[in-house]
């Protein structure tokens, strides 16, 4: 249901940068991407219709995200929030996600989604980072505390407290169970790996911030790749499931090896 929501807030975002981003290019790119957002809303409702048979309210803290990105009139902050923040999120849980279920249709559908996705993230890093050059300092700072906060929030976006209260579990006591274990730790790294390098790379991970991502322990992955490029050539490929098969064992691989060694620290 979250990545449901979390795609329909892209859509009416990306729709809002289609008149409000500052370039014609931008504005083609929003447009284009309107389009991806909309494909994604469509196959999640699908998949949740059909495969599931209910649906859960928006997450209070993925509401907050959205809300504060659609209704700040600044076309950069916006795009900062979407593009670096939001689609950061989707990416990590994506990937997290085809990781840990069992389900081969939703394997398939966030391994497509995540196509997009990193196109969109890529597009957001280009061009911010020339963008947030000509700021000020004041203006830089602004934009790199909403940043920091969007990232504060998302630490908290995937603890499913609506699920608890469905079935009657404790919530302060699954919630704590969810964040101390092994899957939202993994979805944790996975955000961070690619959120704080990009805010390095576009100029938002300033000398007054960084000691707040430091507080959040997350300040570790700034020298990690960034996601201001990309092979054009792979993505214009048609879609090779034997190369995606192997991409997904080499990832569940990984995934259990690490999954050991933490059950192994732990016993």
């Amino acid at each position: 249901s979250q990545f449901l929501h979390g795609e329909q807030g892209a859509l009416l975002v990306a729709s809002q940068l289609c008149s409000c981003a500052p370039t014609f290019n931008a504005k083609l790119y929003a447009a284009s991407q309107t389009f991806d957002e909309a494909r994604h809303v469509e196959v999640f409702n699908q998949y949740i219709q059909k495969r599931i048979g209910l649906m859960y309210p928006i997450n209070t803290h993925l509401n907050s995200i959205i809300d504060k990105i659609l209704t700040d009139p600044r076309w950069d902050l916006k795009f900062i929030g979407m593009q670096i923040v939001i689609e950061g999120l989707a990416l990590s849980a994506f990937n997290t996600t085809r990781e840990t279920t069992p389900d081969p249709v939703l394997k398939d559908i966030v391994y497509l989604v995540t196509r997009d996705e990193a196109r969109h993230v890529t597009f957001g890093v280009n061009y911010l980072e020339e963008y947030v050059k000509t700021l000020s300092d004041e203006e830089r700072e602004e934009r790199a505390l909403f940043a920091f906060e969007a990232c504060a929030i998302s630490r908290e976006r995937l603890v499913a407290t609506d699920v608890f209260r469905h079935f009657g579990w404790d919530v302060e006591e699954s919630r704590k169970k969810v964040l101390d274990g092994f899957v939202m730790s993994t979805f944790r790294n996975l955000l961070f790996q690619r959120v704080v390098p990009n805010l390095r790379r576009i100029g938002l991970l300033t000398d007054r911030i960084r000691p707040r991502f430091e507080e959040l322990g997350i300040l570790e992955y700034e020298a990690m790749t960034d996601d201001g490029d990309i092979d054009w050539a792979k993505l214009e490929r048609s879609l090779d499931t034997s190369e995606a098969q192997s991409h997904e064992q080499s990832m569940l691989a990984a995934f259990h090896e690490a999954f050991e060694k933490n059950q192994a620290a732990s016993a």
